[in-house]
């Protein structure tokens, strides 16, 4: 008995320092993906000014803006706002909090699949996890989104260990902290911390004929302590905002963005059933050409399906089925279901890197995959390496849009001085590639694999941590907001005419509001407004008479440049 202890304990702590250290390198992989990178139309920028109305000591129901309270519950905000004491109002400040759930989301998924499948499943879950494209999109936006993900991943892991693993010893402390964890979702982003582990185990239950165990007190309990945890904050906003809270959050912000126009509103992210199952290939890219492979070996394995696995299934299927019937379907919304598909796609590898599946047809499809994988990006490599060479980047620009003309144009100017990033990413794709033939000819899935994940990482360092931020110093506003801030006297209010630049608000030290309709000497008594360009040009003789341009930023979009002026008196 006190081996079988010691040998419990052992294994434990393995299992956490395994855990800790997938954190740390999911950390490190993350802060290669340009954190510090300027802001530039991204929403959570929008919503910045909650950060500062919680640091002014509004914390119970912080507002965007004068009269626009947040629209969910405020738990990001408050980390946001704690990370800003700790290192400044800066990028890496309003990123920390995503970056870091990202990375807690990442340990999780591995100590969940490491101690109920096993540790090769679980290495290829994280690096599947890591690598996909609304992952890593998520970490570095300032927004509640991946902190919702990490409270939903936590929950998900502890109720499957626990409905799974009836007997087991330390079951009241997995529902606890299922019970915390949905709580803090309901913190995070409102009724779904709840909603989507509830539809998730009535369909795992339903799967195993094991609904009456729903009704069980322990289970009901977990869930009545998440919904008094979030509740605690839903008393305490409606006591600070009162009626018009209730109709902006719940009415609007729950029943309305569901049902739409059967709630009489249009509501918002109005999109078709299918919306979201082409974004669940280009958002899982390279690893969603997995999907023919994983679909057959979950049909092969239906009967004997392990039950992380079958959970996991479940809960992919209750959070992509809840937002494809929900009227509003924005794109972000389906970031939870990614850990759950990032778990059966380690497990479907490990299987498929097994020797003894050499021949089953899952291998087969797994093996077709990695070819596409591996000849499309050596392909895409000879592509940018001609275009370079030639010196046809310009030809080719010509005729596609104004925003894949710009990636074009930064990406051969970077090639041309011979950026180290560059050189980097062509080198790890040729690599990756040519390993990932000569893997699947010679029979060898483990490098075949190893080949895949290199692609899928390098693929993600040079998009998210050289392209983008190199395009986004382009178009940032951040330089432009100093010039403005060196015109405009302190404590100036500048009004936008129009709808204001979320990254100049949240660079500038003035405070910024929208003026949809201008007129001179009467909707405003402040003397300083910024335009954009091309509204410039349209407004009327009267409107343009009385205001005299002071400084322009550079054309930084399709609207041109934003343009600071002044009130002639």
């Amino acid at each position: 008995m006190d081996f079988d202890a010691r040998t419990d304990r052992l294994e434990r702590s393995r299992l956490a320092f395994e855990s800790v250290a997938a954190f740390l390198i999911s950390i490190a992989f993350l802060l290669a993906l340009a954190p510090a990178g300027p802001f530039t139309k991204e929403l959570g920028v929008c919503e910045a000014g909650a950060v500062r109305d919680v640091l002014s000591g509004n914390a119970i129901l912080p507002h965007y803006s004068p009269g626009i309270p947040v629209q969910v519950p405020p738990m990001f905000w408050w980390m946001a706002a704690l990370a800003v004491r700790l290192v400044g109002w800066n990028e890496m400040a309003l990123r920390a909090p995503s970056i870091m759930a990202v990375g807690l989301s990442a340990a999780i998924l591995y100590a969940w699949i490491a101690s109920s499948l096993s540790r090769r499943a679980a290495i290829w879950s994280v690096a599947a996890l890591l690598s996909s494209q609304y992952v890593a999109d998520a970490s570095r936006q300032p927004r509640m989104d991946a902190l919702l993900m990490m409270f939903l991943v936590a929950a998900m892991a502890c109720l499957e260990r626990t409905i799974s693993l009836p007997q087991q010893k330390r079951k009241m402390t997995l529902l606890a902290g299922a019970s915390i964890s949905m709580g803090l979702a309901i913190l995070t982003k409102g009724p779904l911390g709840v909603i989507l582990p509830g539809l998730t185990i009535v369909i795992f239950m339903a799967m195993r004929r094991r609904l009456g165990e729903l009704f069980r007190l322990n289970i009901i309990a977990t869930f009545a302590g998440a919904l008094v945890i979030g509740a605690l904050w839903y008393l305490a906003a409606f006591e600070v905002g009162g009626n018009e809270f209730f109709t902006f959050q719940i009415v609007h912000g729950l029943f309305r963005r569901f049902l739409g126009s059967a709630a009489g509103n249009a509501g918002e992210c109005q999109n078709p059933f299918y919306y979201f199952l082409p974004r669940l290939v280009s958002g899982f890219l390279p690893w969603s050409l997995f999907y023919p492979a994983l679909a057959i070996m979950l049909w092969r394995s239906r009967s004997t399906m392990p039950a992380p696995i079958a959970f996991a299934l479940c809960w992919f299927v209750a959070v992509l089925g809840f937002f494809s019937i929900s009227a509003g379907k924005c794109l972000v919304y389906i970031l939870p279901l990614f850990p759950a598909l990032a778990a059966m796609t380690g497990a479907m590898i490990a299987r498929a890197t097994e020797p003894s599946n050499s021949s089953d047809p899952a291998r087969r499809f797994f093996n077709y995959a990695s070819i596409v994988i591996a000849i499309g990006v050596l392909l895409i490599v000879v592509i940018v390496g001609a275009l370079i060479l030639s010196g046809s980047a310009a030809v080719l620009g010509a005729h596609l849009h104004r925003s894949d003309k710009h990636f074009l144009e930064v990406l051969t100017t970077a090639a041309s001085r011979g950026s180290p990033a560059i050189v980097l990413w062509i080198s790890l794709w040729l690599v990756g590639g040519i390993v990932a033939l000569s893997s699947v000819v010679r029979g060898r899935a483990l490098t075949q694999s190893a080949a895949v994940a290199l692609i899928a990482l390098a693929g993600t360092i040079f998009w998210y941590g050289f392209l983008n931020p190199t395009l986004a110093t382009e178009e940032t506003l951040k330089p432009f907001a100093s010039i403005v801030d060196t015109i405009a006297p302190p404590g100036v209010l500048i009004d936008y005419i129009g709808q204001p630049d979320c990254d100049l608000a949240f660079y500038s030290n003035h405070a910024i509001a929208s003026l949809k309709n201008f007129q001179c000497a009467k909707e405003s008594s402040d003397a300083y407004f910024i335009v954009w360009q091309d509204r410039w040009k349209t407004l009327s003789t009267d409107q343009s008479a009385c205001l005299a341009p002071l400084a322009q930023s550079g054309a930084v979009d399709s609207h041109g440049a934003r343009v600071l002026m002044i009130e002639r008196k």
